[in-house]
């Protein structure tokens, strides 16, 4: 994985006299496409690009349903979906209602062999 080397400025009212900090910056990422995942996986399987193609589909359509049900959706080493809310609090609890309910927001949870193979990724510097 290719990164460069960029600086930043120091919060208002720390002095404009002081050093820059400085950190790494992944770069170099490129999208690959469903159509693109699907030609790799049928290569590597005895599964057509369109066999791939409707497995995925049919995921993006159970996925959501799944997790408006409440369930936590785990897809074996690939990791787990799960919704969370954001709330605004109410100060007596007879005043909570779904309005307090302002945002669903969803996290990924990498499986064990997703997050193994990523401590194996090496990085190189780049200008």
């Amino acid at each position: 994985m290719k990164y460069k080397v960029m600086s930043t400025t120091h919060p208002p009212g720390h002095g404009k006299d002081q050093e820059p900090l400085w950190f790494p910056k992944l770069t170099g990422s490129s999208c690959v496409d469903l159509d693109e995942m699907c030609k790799i996986l049928s290569a590597r399987s005895t599964a057509s690009r369109a066999d791939i193609y409707l497995v995925i589909y049919g995921l993006e359509q159970l996925i959501p349903e799944l997790l408006a049900e409440g369930k936590t959706v785990k897809l074996g080493g690939i990791g787990s979906f799960r919704l969370h809310a954001k709330v605004e609090p109410a100060k007596r609890k007879d005043d909570v209602s779904a309005k307090n309910i302002k945002e669903l927001r969803l996290s990924f949870r990498p499986g064990t062999r997703i997050k193994n193979a990523l401590k194996k990724v090496s990085f190189k510097k780049v200008k």
